[in-house]
């Protein structure tokens, strides 16, 4: 997907989405190219993914859940430990990228599946876009610093520390967790052979 072809799918996203998740949605593409450069991620694919991730992200729960059944079980995945948007908005992001923005390339509407979370057999690109959307330059949560240092040079541990930093989040938050989002790290922390230690900032 081409320039041209981005830049239409810019101006449709900006016509259906509220314009903060707009801005929010164009810094994930500037982030996803950055760091598709620096670990030589699929450019194109990337950006791609990054700036449509969202692109389900306010429609309303029962439209989501409505698309989300639509889905086959191998492309949604397992049912959610509840229905709830940010559960749901990834898989279906997906199915709403391929039918209302023609995009085609698996590997973009998998990143756009996986953003959320991530998955057990995340692709360079799907760990990129994830990533980015926890770091875009508008983001500001506890932690954030320490994630940006260890993505300028370690892509697994930066998620590694943001998935952790989502379920500290939630247990704190007394809230349900999908019990993915802890299979995904144990994941990524198996393949790594740099484990972020609790509680380490010192890489911002």
């Amino acid at each position: 997907m081409g320039n041209e072809a981005l830049g239409q799918i810019r101006t449709r996203l900006q016509m259906v989405i509220p314009h903060p998740r707009y801005e929010h949605s164009r810094r994930v593409e500037e982030e996803s190219r950055r760091l598709a450069s620096r670990f030589g991620a699929d450019l194109e694919v990337c950006a791609t993914a990054g700036l449509l991730h969202d692109c389900a992200r306010d429609l309303s729960l029962d439209q989501l859940i409505a698309l989300w059944h639509r889905l086959g079980p191998d492309r949604r995945g397992p049912d959610p430990v509840m229905f709830n948007s940010a559960l749901l908005h990834g898989p279906v992001g997906a199915l709403v990228a391929r039918e209302e923005y023609g995009v085609r390339d698996p590997r973009v509407l998998n990143a756009i599946s996986r953003h959320r979370v991530g998955a057990v057999d995340m692709t360079l690109e799907d760990k990129v876009v994830c990533l980015a959307d926890y770091i875009e330059p508008g983001r500001r949560f506890p932690g954030v610093d320490a994630i940006r240092g260890l993505a300028q040079h370690d892509l697994d541990a930066a998620l590694i520390y943001a998935l952790g930093a989502t379920i500290k989040h939630l247990v704190d938050s007394a809230a349900l967790i999908d019990a993915d989002v802890v299979v995904i790290r144990n994941a990524l922390l198996r393949e790594s052979t740099k484990m972020p230690k609790a509680g380490d900032t010192s890489a911002s």
